[in-house]
């Protein structure tokens, strides 16, 4: 049996069995537990299942990743409102960060006027509108994730490790009510989190329709973030944080 086709067989008894060892896969599918493992792990790393007490099961509506296309359409004037503020914290001859978000795409139509800038960042649509504009920019290179079109895994973190980054700019799936950034891909939680240690400025896009959300994997508190850029007027009392807010 091909690989692609013991993924295909795992994840049909899954949808049937909801969670099952690694042990019985092996048995099921006649092949050896250290294979099932490897099986599992990539699965894992595709965000289509989660592996969990020596097995696995699958993955739950609300840790699925969005494919790129479909989340650009989502809330695009309000994001396109944030990321013209988020480009008036940008000073000429600074080393920034985009991270991939859709929120932070539109970014780009709002730099073509500041000078020396250097923009690092993992999202291939992002780098190539930058040097559409004639924009100093640094994509991470690394693996390419299709859901997102953006570069992740070890590859971008030690990309990203290279730069002494001024302001970073990221958002991500939402903010829970215990105030906790959170997402449901362990890869781009990776990568920001690098991102926000190469740091000394940390700025989170958030625009309404993301408060109150959890996801399995979490990033860092709101506390801990230096700029909010949001288009909610209650962000403030949502938040409860002395932090800088900006609403649009």
């Amino acid at each position: 049996m091909l690989k692609e086709e013991r993924y295909d067989r795992i994840l049909a008894i899954l949808d049937e069995e909801k969670y099952i060892s690694a042990q019985k896969l092996s048995e099921k599918l006649f092949v050896s537990l250290p294979t099932i493992r490897r099986d599992l792990a990539e699965l894992d790393r595709r965000n289509q299942i989660i592996r969990s007490h020596g097995g696995a099961k699958m993955v739950e509506p609300e840790h699925i990743v969005t494919p790129l296309n479909f989340r650009k359409t989502v809330n695009s004037f309000q994001k396109r409102m944030l990321c013209q503020s988020a480009a008036n914290l940008v000073n000429d001859n600074e080393i920034i960060f985009i991270d991939s978000s859709t929120t932070t795409l539109q970014m780009a139509d709002f730099l073509g006027e500041k000078k020396n800038i250097t923009v690092i960042t993992n999202g291939i649509s992002l780098a190539t509108l930058l040097v559409q504009k004639g924009i100093k920019t640094y994509c991470t290179g690394g693996e390419i994730f299709q859901n997102s079109l953006a570069h992740f895994g070890s590859f971008a973190e030690d990309f990203i490790r290279r730069f002494n980054i001024d302001t970073m700019f990221f958002s991500c799936h939402g903010v829970n009510d215990n105030g906790m950034l959170t997402d449901p891909s362990l890869p781009e939680t990776q990568i920001r989190k690098v991102a926000i240690n190469q740091s000394k400025k940390t700025v989170f896009l958030c625009d309404k329709s993301k408060f109150s959300l959890s996801t399995p994997y979490n990033l860092m508190s709101i506390q801990e973030i230096d700029y909010i850029i949001t288009d909610s007027p209650k962000a403030k009392d949502f938040f409860c944080t002395k932090n800088n807010i900006i609403t649009v």
